[in-house]
């Protein structure tokens, strides 16, 4: 299987490749074609400079001597030309330059050049500039090594194009590469790994995060499932267990079946059946199966309801129960499920309140949500746990939370109840002072 770094390598430098060589054919091609005008301008400059000086020298003799063919023999040296000279009655005068036998010219209107003076014909005059000689062959020689020089360059850019591919290629792929790894890791069991961070802040730098923010949550999801298998089991062993000696008891005749003893074993199957019921609602409550009435309703009816209802526990504790309750505070919701929420958050201040203390009970109302909050001055609960409460079985001191009885789960379900309601739910404590509860729901604009 060819790695994903390869095919990009591979595209990066089929990409650079072809740009470089569409650049460089191009470039040659445009050199060649200008150059070729350069050899254009270069002959027509030669012939009017030697079409010039057979002038200069054919006036200072008064006619055809030997000062016009020796200067036509130096430039034709000079140049490495073939010169043919002819007067006006086309008859060749000399011929200069390198010469091989049979390349004499003879007269051609196609190939000669007329020579005036005035508006008379003085003679006619052939350049021929040979293939190999030395003055084209530098001019060539130029053209030759500027190709080579843009072959050669084509050659380092493709390498340094290839070199640079691979590396950017391999840079993109490498976060991917280190997530691929990291997800072996985190389905054989390893929620530990993470995967650094790219230093480029760019998508990929962002996939990672949210990459190692998905096994951190997983992490935490596979801490709370055992610990909530931990926990199921410690909740239904004790009742079990307690019910399971109190039978046995009964059975072997250690214990009378009196109604005290069926009462007590009546409670722990109670206990059980309230466990199973929470576990329930919680499970619905995840898996969005969690379903409400919907009717208009009064928040502080249904405060008032479970005030009334449980102002003898709290008596019974020497604590205060205030209610400060605002009327009218409609909504539209579910009204037992409404009351599940106070019953679970008021017991819950119950259990964590000290004798001589207090709980205050308030709905206030306006415009956009009814505020609901429920504040008591108990034992608190410690910073580190705050982040937790809500969470299944989450009890903090676990011994202690025990002692005091409770799942674990109320917390759970009273959110899970007001997200139903599109509300929110918040806790704020401090540890020796007390806790807030504050709930907001959506009101009925009347």
């Amino acid at each position: 299987m060819r790695k994903i770094w390869v095919k990009l390598a591979l595209v990066l430098m089929i990409v650079s490749a072809s740009g470089i060589l569409v650049s460089m054919l191009l470039s040659i091609k445009e050199m060649d074609y200008h150059f070729s005008f350069y050899l254009q301008d270069l002959s027509k400059k030669h012939r009017e400079e030697i079409i010039s000086l057979v002038r200069e020298e054919y006036q200072k003799e008064n006619g055809w001597g030997n000062g016009v063919f020796s200067k036509l023999a130096a430039l034709a040296k000079v140049l490495d030309l073939e010169i043919t000279l002819y007067d006006k009655n086309h008859q060749i005068l000399r011929m200069v330059g390198n010469h091989r036998e049979g390349n004499a010219q003879p007269y051609s209107n196609a190939n000669t050049i007329p020579i005036t003076l005035g508006n008379e014909s003085i003679g006619y005059i052939y350049i021929l500039h040979n293939a190999d000689n030395s003055a084209m062959s530098l001019e060539e020689h130029f053209q030759i090594a500027h190709t080579k020089a843009m072959q050669w360059t084509m050659l380092v850019l493709l390498l340094i194009a290839s070199i640079t591919s691979i590396i950017i290629a391999r840079r993109i792929v490498q976060p991917i590469v280190h997530m691929s790894k990291a997800a072996v890791s985190v389905a054989n069991g390893n929620y530990s790994v993470r995967v650094p961070i790219p230093q480029d802040q760019n998508e990929l730098s962002e996939l990672v995060y949210t990459f190692n923010q998905l096994i951190t949550s997983l992490q935490k999801q596979e801490e709370l499932r055992k610990r909530l298998t931990s926990d199921i089991a410690h909740e239904l062993r004790t009742p079990l267990n307690t019910l399971l000696a109190q039978i046995e008891g009964m059975i072997d005749g250690v214990w009378e079946a009196s109604p005290e003893h069926l009462e007590s074993t009546r409670s722990e199957v109670l206990r059980l059946t309230r466990l199973v019921s929470d576990l329930d609602q919680v499970v619905q409550t995840e898996a969005g199966a969690f379903r409400i009435s919907k009717e208009e309703l009064d928040v502080s009816d249904v405060a008032k309801e479970i005030v009334e209802s449980m102002k003898s526990s709290f008596q019974r504790k020497n604590i205060l129960l205030i209610p400060r309750l605002e009327r009218l505070a409609l909504v539209v919701g579910d009204k037992q499920r409404l009351a599940q929420v106070f019953s679970n958050l008021l017991t819950n201040s119950l259990k964590h309140t000290e004798p001589n203390g207090e709980v205050v009970v308030s709905v206030e109302k306006d415009r956009e949500t009814v505020l609901i909050t429920i504040q008591d001055n108990g034992i608190g609960i410690p910073e580190e746990d705050l982040p937790h409460v809500f969470e299944r079985f989450y009890r903090g001191d676990r011994s202690r939370n025990r002692e005091r009885g409770g799942s674990g789960l109320g917390l759970t379900i009273a959110k899970g109840i007001v997200e139903a309601h599109q509300g929110e739910i918040n806790i704020e404590s401090e540890l020796g002072k007390g806790t807030i509860v504050t709930i907001r729901l959506p009101s009925l604009r009347k």
